[in-house]
């Protein structure tokens, strides 16, 4: 449940850092005039009658609503934002379903790879915020490691293989577990364990990109913080 508390949170916080929200005024603003081109509008008086024939003509057509609040993107994004999206999404549920049917055994053995593998993720983060190259570099290959080792071996091939094939085993022959809702349920696991797999796959391969910024050109830059982060990077170089 903590660490299910701890989840939601980070999701939470990733979609303050995401978006922003706007409030409108609706007597500033109507949705007519997202349907009305400038560019054939002379001034301002042509365009305010305009949106009035599209507000009146909306009454028979259809529906001209005026939002109270926008959404958009803030300029804080994460480059990953879909895969840290996806992640909690995926891991939230897989928190929930193995706490209610009791899944202990697999769903302590998923926290332990990833808390061993997240711990050179922040002390790298942390390294290059405070501009230590060498303690960066030095966790970074450490990372990587860890990466591989825990994130792309064994839970691939040790603990999602045992789910697969071993699962029905130690939760139904030898275990309390109705056949009908391990076969009810066992695919809705099969699928968000798989996908956590992809994502890992996906996080290494923007870790490799970071490597290779490293090894070319000796700078640290991480791709994932931001949502231009090559354009970012850029721009900083000319500055």
């Amino acid at each position: 449940l903590i660490q299910s508390a701890y989840n939601v949170d980070a999701m939470l916080s990733l979609m303050e850092l995401s978006f922003s929200m706007e409030w409108v005024n609706p007597f500033a603003y109507s949705s007519a005039l997202e349907f009305l081109e400038k560019e054939h509008v002379v001034d301002d008086t042509q365009r305010k009658k305009e949106v009035l024939k599209l507000m009146v003509k909306s009454r028979f057509q259809t529906l001209m609503w005026t939002p109270l609040f926008q959404i958009k993107w803030s300029p804080t994004i994460r480059g990953d934002f879909r895969e840290m999206m996806a992640h909690h999404i995926v891991t939230n549920v897989l928190i929930f379903g193995s706490s209610f049917y009791r899944f202990t055994r697999i769903g302590s053995m998923i926290f332990l790879v990833h808390d061993l593998s997240d711990v050179p993720i922040d002390m790298s983060k942390l390294a290059n915020f405070v501009k230590w190259k060498t303690t960066t570099i030095i966790c970074f290959v450490f990372m990587v490691l860890m990466w591989i080792v825990t994130r792309l071996v064994i839970f691939p091939f040790v603990i999602f293989r045992s789910v697969l094939f071993e699962s029905y085993e130690f939760m139904v022959i030898k275990g309390p577990l109705d056949p009908a809702l391990y076969e009810a349920y066992c695919y809705i696991f099969y699928l968000l364990l798989g996908s956590l797999v992809l994502l890992h796959v996906t996080w290494f391969l923007i870790l490799l990109r970071i490597g290779w910024t490293l090894v070319r050109k000796g700078e640290t830059h991480d791709y994932s913080e931001h949502k231009s982060g090559e354009a970012q990077h850029a721009a900083k170089k000319r500055d």
